[in-house]
C-alpha cells in the first residue's frame, strides 16, 4: 500500500484479540479436550455457550480477585476451572484446568494478523499515537512476544483497570490520557468496543474480518489497512 497521509493529531486505541491477534487454537475445543481427558464428554456447542456465559458472568469477578497479585496464570487457572465446573467437571478438575491453561498459553496458540506489523509501522511513522484497551488480564506479555510492544503507550488491560472492558472503566482511564486529542477505538465486539467506547467519547471502529456484522451504526473494516483508509478519509 502507498504512503499513509493521516496527520498526527489523533490517538488510536486497539483491542487485542481478534483485532490485532489471531488465535490458532480454539478455546471451545481446548475445554472439550480437557474435559474429555478426565472422562467428561462435552459437545463443542456446549463448550462455546459456556465460554460466552462465563465471560458475561464471572470473568469480572476473577479479574477483581487476581488484579492485586498480578498473577496471570493464577487468574486463568481460576477462571478456566470455573468454566470446567460449569461443564460438569468435578473429579480431575485441577488436572483439566492445567491442561486448558497450557494449551491456550503455549506460544504457537496466537499470532498477528498478517497486515498488523505494516499498519502499525505506517501509523507510527506518521506520528499517530497508539494505545491498547483490552480485557486481557495483562497486555504486555503477548505484545512483547509478538514484537509489537514498542508501538503502544499506554497499555490499559484488565489488571490495570481492575475490571473487564464491559464495565467501561478502561475507556475512562484512556480518556484521561488523550487530553482532548481526537481519539478512536478499534475492536471486534460491538457492545464492548463500540457502545462503551462511544459512551466515553471515542470514535469507534468495528473490525468485522468475516463480514458477518450488518446494519450496525458504526464504521466497519474487514482488515486494518481499511482502518488506515478510514482515518485518512476522516481527515479530509
Amino acid at each position: 500500500m502507498g504512503s499513509v497521509l493521516v496527520k498526527d493529531d489523533c490517538f488510536v486505541f486497539f483491542d487485542m484479540d481478534d483485532t490485532l491477534i489471531e488465535w490458532t487454537v480454539s478455546w471451545s475445543d481446548a475445554f472439550v479436550q480437557a474435559a474429555g481427558s478426565v472422562g467428561v464428554t462435552v459437545h463443542p456447542a456446549k463448550s462455546l455457550a459456556a465460554l460466552k456465559r462465563a465471560f458475561t458472568t464471572f470473568y469480572h469477578d476473577c479479574i477483581e480477585e487476581h488484579a492485586k497479585s498480578g498473577d496471570e496464570r493464577a487468574f486463568w487457572l481460576d477462571y478456566d476451572g470455573r468454566v470446567l465446573e460449569s461443564l460438569g467437571v468435578t473429579s480431575g478438575l485441577a488436572e483439566a484446568r492445567e491442561q486448558v491453561v497450557d494449551l491456550l498459553m503455549q506460544p504457537g496458540s496466537r499470532r498477528l494478523y498478517v497486515e498488523v506489523p505494516e499498519v502499525l509501522q505506517a501509523l507510527s511513522e506518521q506520528g499517530i499515537k497508539l494505545g491498547i484497551i483490552t480485557s486481557r488480564p495483562l497486555a504486555e506479555p503477548d505484545l512483547t512476544a509478538l514484537g509489537i510492544r514498542k508501538y503502544f503507550h499506554p497499555l490499559i488491560d484488565a489488571f490495570t483497570a481492575k475490571s473487564a472492558k464491559s464495565k467501561g472503566h478502561m475507556f475512562h482511564l484512556a480518556a484521561e490520557v488523550v487530553e482532548g486529542i481526537s481519539a478512536w477505538h478499534v475492536g471486534d465486539n460491538y457492545e464492548d468496543d463500540v457502545v462503551r467506547a462511544r459512551s466515553a467519547g471515542f470514535r469507534p471502529v468495528l473490525v468485522d474480518r468475516r463480514g458477518e456484522c450488518d446494519g450496525l451504526d458504526c464504521p466497519k473494516v474487514r482488515n486494518l489497512w481499511e482502518l488506515v483508509t478510514l482515518l485518512q478519509e476522516a481527515k479530509g
